[in-house]
C-alpha cells in the first residue's frame, strides 16, 4: 500500500509504458537547470491527477537510481568517440543536460530496442557462421578446418583456390587449421592479423580488445602498426587498440577449458567477466573499468549455468552485480559507492 502526495491510498497499479515515459520526462525535467517555477506548478498538478501518477513517478526515480550510473558510463564511451567540436568551456557547461538525455534515450531503449538489447544481432545476420548468447556451434570447413564457435560470435568465410580467409566480427573461436601451404589461412579480428599453415589455435574478440592463444604449433600475429611477433605452442597475446601486449605463457588446457564446458578465471579482470557474461546471456554488460584497476578474480563456473557467476559476483566483496531493465547487467565497484 502506499500514500499518495494527494492524500489517497492506492494499491499495486500496473503502470502502463506511456504513463512512466511521462513520469520520466517530469523527473529529469526537474532535474534540469533550466527548470523553472511554472514546470514545478505543471507538474505538481499532473502528479495529483491521479494515484497511478505518483506511483509511476516513483518508479521513475526508482529507474533512474539504477541507471544513472551506467547512464554516464555509456554516455562517455560514446563521447570519447566523438570529434570535439565546441570550445571545452561549452561542454562542460552542457555536460549535464547531455548525459541526462543519455539516461533518457538508455531507459527508452532498455524497455524498447531490440537491436539495442542484443548488439550482436547485426554481426550475426550478416555472418557466414554465428551462434547466440548461451549456445555454441561446431563446423567443419570445406579445407578440412574444424572449428568451434562460442556463444555470441560471429565469422566470415572466404574459401576458394587461392586463399583462406576468415573474419571474426565478435565473440571466440577455437580452429583446428588444416595445413595447407599454398594457401595460408589469414584471419582478421579486429586490430589483429593472424597467419598460419596448420595449428590449433583460439581467437576472442571482445571490444578492442583480441586475444589469441596458441594450443598447437605456431601463428603469426600483426597489429595495425605492422609490429609482428610468434606465437608458439602455450603461449597467448593480447591486442589491446590495434597494438600488440606482451607474450605470457599459459597452460592451455585451463584457457581452453571453455570448449569442454567450464569457464576458468585465474586473476581474472573486469573485462573477462564482462566479456564471459555477454558471451552467456542477451543484453549487455556496463562496467566502468577505472573503478576494478585492482581487481583480481579467480574461480571455476559451468558454461552453461551464467547464475551461478552472477550470484558468486552478487555475494564478493569488491564487486557487486545489477541486473536493470532491458537486459543489463551493471557491475559496480563496492568501493565507489
Amino acid at each position: 500500500m502506499t500514500t499518495s502526495s494527494s492524500g489517497k491510498t492506492a494499491g499495486p497499479q500496473h503502470i502502463d509504458e506511456e504513463t512512466l515515459d511521462v513520469a520520466i520526462g517530469w523527473h529529469l525535467r526537474l532535474k534540469d537547470e533550466s527548470a523553472t517555477a511554472q514546470d514545478q506548478l505543471d507538474f505538481k498538478v499532473w502528479l495529483a491527477r491521479c494515484d497511478r501518477h505518483t506511483t509511476a513517478y516513483q518508479e521513475a526515480i526508482h529507474l533512474w537510481e539504477e541507471t544513472e550510473a551506467p547512464a554516464r558510463l555509456l554516455w562517455l564511451a560514446q563521447d570519447q568517440r566523438r570529434p570535439a567540436q565546441k570550445p571545452r568551456s561549452q561542454r562542460i557547461t552542457s555536460n549535464h543536460r547531455r548525459w541526462a538525455a543519455a539516461a533518457v534515450l538508455m531507459l527508452t531503449i532498455l524497455l524498447s530496442f531490440e537491436l539495442w538489447h542484443d548488439p550482436g544481432r547485426m554481426d550475426r545476420w550478416m555472418a557466414d557462421i554465428s551462434t547466440s548468447s548461451g549456445q555454441s556451434q561446431q563446423a567443419l570447413l570445406e579445407d578440412g578446418s574444424s572449428l568451434f564457435l562460442d556463444g555470441n560470435s560471429a565469422l566470415d568465410v572466404t574459401l576458394d583456390d587461392t586463399q583462406r580467409v576468415l573474419t571474426l566480427r565478435r565473440g571466440r573461436m577455437w580452429i583446428n587449421v588444416a595445413h595447407d601451404p599454398q594457401r595460408p589461412l589469414q584471419l582478421t579480428a579486429g586490430d589483429a592479423f593472424i597467419s598460419v599453415l596448420g595449428t590449433h589455435f583460439a581467437v576472442s574478440r571482445f571490444h578492442s580488445r583480441v586475444t589469441i592463444t596458441v594450443e598447437e604449433g605456431q601463428v603469426a600475429v600483426r597489429d595495425t602498426h605492422h609490429n609482428q611477433v610468434l606465437l608458439n605452442a602455450g603461449q597467448q597475446l593480447t591486442v589491446l587498440n590495434g597494438e600488440l601486449k606482451e607474450v605470457h605463457t599459459i597452460d592451455p588446457r585451463l584457457v581452453l577449458a571453455w570448449k569442454e564446458g567450464r569457464i576458468i578465471f585465474d586473476q581474472a579482470g573486469i573485462d573477462d567477466i564482462a566479456e564471459q557474461l555477454e558471451r552467456s546471456l542477451a543484453g549487455r554488460v556496463l562496467f566502468d573499468a577505472q573503478d576494478f584497476a585492482d581487481l583480481s578474480f579467480s574461480g571455476s563456473f559451468p558454461t552453461g549455468r551464467p547464475e551461478t557467476l552472477i550470484d558468486t559476483l552478487k555475494n564478493a566483496p569488491a564487486i557487486k552485480a545489477h541486473r536493470l531493465p532491458g537486459d543489463v547487467i551493471w557491475l559496480r565497484s563496492t568501493s565507489t559507492g
